[in-house]
């Protein structure tokens, strides 16, 4: 059967398979399947058990005509007989209770604002919950219903953050929550901020974290916190100068584990596997020698896991298990207590989204290839080659439409460091034919491209465009040294690479019409594609997404702006620096554009703000570029990836159909 091209719409026939979690007895792991509602214009999840065998069967399955589900986070009881998960079924996030066994799921919290992340004690008694505020249940009496003012008083420095919107007074706050009684016991005070929380393998203690620095809104270091269960006294256990994520015990309880560094919190640096001895509070970096980051960086459209970054222990406390980011893949690996970090034990040419280990000699892994949005996976541990595919939720799919294959390629930029790329070939492609093509620029810029299936690089293919993307000093993947060479030097060296990509290409590429070129990027990858425009003709039109165009007045109107722009500018000053930061800013550039140029921008984006999309598009209009913007209400900086569906469509029909009507 002959294949067709794949189309804007099949972006809302994918399912996203996620988050597997092993139950304690190491025979059954649960996990979460999500799904595209274009009617309703959203996401629900299901969550599903298997018994390592195959997909297993959907073990939630909720629905409501009112809202969208999402039952997420499944998390297995000490004694696996029961299995705990979120959901919004009521409108707010609480934590419901299921039986192995079967038969209704029950609510255990009714938290009025709703839960946010938890954990299970040892002995199964209790949960540590986070939950945003004073605790308030659904069954407290009404109070007085007088007037509220709608009015915002602000007196944090960090008073925004993008997809969240205007904080409230409101800090997180860890709960004790007694399964039996339903009762709730508060463990942190005052205003600040924690989560995170654990519990010791002994269940005597609950660690957490959080900071109660003074200077936290200018620079956040957490530490981690220590919570007597018996004497209720809590204790500062390790004093961060970074970023801490996902602690985790040894099952010995003697280590503490974590994903970060001790960089402070302006650093883009490799992220580590720490240990912390739980009887001397000494610091071991485990993977100091490892050049790659923690996690998994590599960024596509086409996903939707919801799991969180985790650290495993193996059963004998001696070894853990992560995933990192290497070049364009995410790959599984191990270290010992002697920073002895294995081989990669997963495959390469695709991106292990998340995972959890069955034993020394499988994991459960949810694999992405550029043919796959991931399945899960029973992988090998002694042999990278030796696989088994459990899920195929998007089998059909996949036998109905054609993927292009990513061609991968190394080349030298223009002072000789290298730098990795990949090319599409187009849909229905023929020898000897010329083709446009489609540059793409990642965001980040501390991210990367890589082996995970981009259904938006995948539309431009199926319309006849080659695709171009690579990353540029300053993406993941690559050592430290790599992804920060772009700090104090935005626009420079990160522009030769790009452009060289696109030399490299031509010359070795006889497929493309070199009349014929078109650029777009999202954040950064927008900034980069403004920058391409002040500076070069080459591209016959241009696409720029969420973007930058004014470092000085980005400052204080992006959420992160009054320390990121510092910190990526190689200290640059708001007062003392002007020109500078306006040297770097393509609307300094403005006047040179000829290229016609469509801005797309979400109307909350408070990472990139909109004012920067209304300045970019006021300076090309008034200097008669023809220019064209779209504006996405009730959408932020994440709208490519996880927007509402149907403004998701729309942005793709806008995004090629600039092109389309662009080329000859």
């Amino acid at each position: 059967m002959t294949k067709r091209p794949i189309t804007a719409e099949d972006l809302c026939n994918f399912k996203f398979v996620g988050d597997p979690q092993v139950s304690p007895n190491k025979d059954k792991a649960a996990y979460v399947l999500t799904h595209v509602d274009k009617e309703k214009d959203g996401y629900y999840s299901f969550i599903y058990v298997t018994d390592l065998n195959g997909p297993g069967r959907q073990f939630t399955s909720h629905v409501s005509k009112e809202k969208l589900v999402k039952d997420v986070a499944p998390t297995w009881s000490p004694d696996g007989k029961t299995l705990a998960f979120r959901s919004n079924r009521t409108g707010k996030n609480q934590v419901y209770l299921l039986h192995i066994d079967g038969g209704e799921a029950v609510q255990l919290t009714d938290v009025k604002q709703g839960v946010g992340g938890f954990s299970w004690s040892p002995d199964g008694k209790q949960l540590a919950l986070v939950i945003n505020g004073e605790l308030k249940l659904t069954t407290d009496k009404e109070e007085d219903k007088e007037e509220k003012s709608d009015v915002k008083v602000i007196t944090r420095l960090r008073y925004k953050g993008d997809g969240v919107g205007i904080f409230n007074d409101d800090r997180r706050h860890v709960y004790l929550f007694d399964i039996a009684s339903k009762s709730y016991t508060k463990v942190t005070e005052g205003d600040h901020d924690f989560g995170q929380a654990t519990f010791t393998p002994d269940g005597n203690s609950l660690f957490y974290v959080g900071t109660k620095a003074e200077d936290k809104e200018w620079g956040y270091l957490p530490a981690i916190w220590k919570y007597d269960l018996t004497t209720k006294e809590e204790t500062l256990f390790y004093e961060g100068n970074g970023y801490i994520n996902s602690p985790s015990f040894s099952p010995d309880g003697k280590w503490l584990a974590f994903a970060g560094h001790t960089r402070g919190e302006r650093s883009q640096g490799n992220a580590n596997v720490l240990v912390l001895d739980t009887e001397t509070g000494n610091l071991q970096n485990l993977t100091e020698s490892f050049d790659y980051t923690v996690g998994n960086l590599v960024g596509v459209d086409a996903k939707y896991d919801t799991a969180e970054l985790r650290l495993i222990w193996d059963d004998s406390s001696s070894h853990i298990y992560f995933s990192a980011t290497v070049g364009g893949d995410c790959q599984l690996f191990k270290v010992n207590l002697q920073g002895e970090v294995s081989v990669a034990l997963s495959t390469s040419n695709g991106s292990v989204t998340s995972y959890d280990i069955v034993n020394d000699e499988k994991a459960i892994l949810t694999l992405a290839t550029p043919h796959s949005t991931g399945d899960l996976v029973l992988q090998d541990l002694n042999q990278v080659d030796q696989t088994k595919v459990l899920t195929a939720f998007n089998e059909e799919l996949y036998n109905e439409v054609h993927l292009s294959t990513p061609e991968n390629f190394t080349y030298k930029s223009t002072d000789g460091w290298d730098v990795e790329g990949w090319v599409m070939k187009p849909f229905g492609f023929e020898e000897g034919k010329k083709y446009p093509m489609i540059l793409q620029i990642h965001g980040g810029p501390a991210t990367a491209y890589g082996n995970g299936l981009h259904h938006e690089m995948q539309l431009m293919a199926s319309k006849g465009y080659v695709v171009l993307y690579t990353n540029p000093r300053g993406s993941h993947g690559y050592g430290h040294d790599f992804v920060n060479a772009v700090i104090g030097d935005y626009g420079g060296m990160d522009y030769e690479d790009i452009m060289a990509g696109v030399d490299h290409t031509l010359a070795n590429v006889d497929y493309i019409d070199e009349s014929q070129m078109f650029v777009t990027g999202g954040s950064y990858g927008g900034y980069m594609t403004n920058v391409i425009v002040t500076r070069t003709d080459r591209f016959k039109a241009a696409v720029t997404q969420r973007s930058i165009c004014n470092w000085h007045s980005f400052y204080g109107t992006s959420d992160i702006g009054f320390f990121f722009t510092e910190w990526q500018h190689g200290h640059a000053d708001l007062w003392d620096d002007v020109e500078r930061l306006l040297k770097i800013s393509p609307l300094t550039h403005a006047r040179n554009v000829k290229t016609p140029t469509l801005i797309l921008h979400s109307e909350q984006d408070l990472r990139c703000p909109m004012e920067q999309a209304e300045q970019w598009y006021i300076a090309l209009k008034r200097l008669g570029v023809e220019t064209k913007f779209v504006r996405f209400p009730d959408e932020n900086h994440d709208l490519s990836r996880s927007g509402k569906p149907k403004h998701r469509l729309e942005r793709l029909n806008h995004l090629i159909g600039w092109f389309d009507d662009r080329r000859s």
